[in-house]
Order: structure tokens, then sequence, then C-alpha cells
């Protein structure tokens, strides 16, 4: 069985690591584009083995653009969007370009983690002793 894969877009350092964390012993690989550019060529690429993206909307309007080029040519790939600003905007945005989930940073590892469980059932969730 292949490990699911994963398209991470943000410039956050900070959130990479909640990511592993919330990831952490699923085997999930994640590829990170640090550039709309970047996640566009990982979406011609390998868009056809990706289980499921990450997008991080604080760059403002590059983020927007990619959810909404996602969209366009990968309308079934589960998407998540994390935000910081004008979640409103934001979120209204994501549902209209077709994002299932919505998340406002910060937000704890075991949170995303859950989040990431219903947007990719095959995705175990994060078990916290």
């Amino acid at each position: 069985m292949k490990p699911p894969l994963v398209l991470l877009y943000t410039r956050d350092r900070t959130f990479d690591q909640v990511l592993a964390r919330a990831l952490f012993g699923t085997g999930t690989i994640i590829l990170i584009a640090r550039s709309v550019g970047d996640a566009l060529q990982i979406v011609c690429r390998r868009g056809r083995e990706l289980d499921f993206a990450v997008l991080d909307f604080n760059d403002g309007s590059r983020g927007m653009a990619l959810l909404s080029a996602l969209h366009t040519c990968c309308d079934k790939l589960p998407t998540l969007v994390i935000t910081s600003k004008d979640l409103e905007h934001a979120s209204a945005v994501a549902y209209a370009n077709g994002a299932r989930v919505c998340l406002t940073k910060p937000l704890p590892a075991e949170l995303l983690a859950n989040a990431i469980a219903d947007l990719h059932p095959s995705q175990p969730q994060l078990v916290v002793a």
C-alpha cells in the first residue's frame, strides 16, 4: 500500500511543524511548496497521486489563486485551507472554490489531525497520550 501523498502550500515554517506533528506516524509524504509556481509544478507532475492538499491563505491572494487553479484542474482533490486573517472572507472564497475545510491559525496539531481524518477518511487520527 502506498503512503498518502499531500501537497502543502505555505511559507510558514512553524505551520510545517504543526502539520508534520498532525501526520506523525501515518507514513504520509508531505510535498512542500513555498510558491504558487512550485505548487503548480507538483500538481502537474504528481496531481493524480495526491491524496489531499493543505493550503495556507496567509500569503493573501496567492493562496486563493492556487486554490482556484486546483479546483479547476483537480476538482476532486480534497483540500483544507488554513488562514489567520479575515476568516469570513477566506472561508467564503475557500468554500466557493472547492475547499472542504477551512481552519484558523494558530491551531493545535490534534485539531488539524482530526480535520485531516475527516477530509481523508483513510488517514488515521492522531492519538494523544
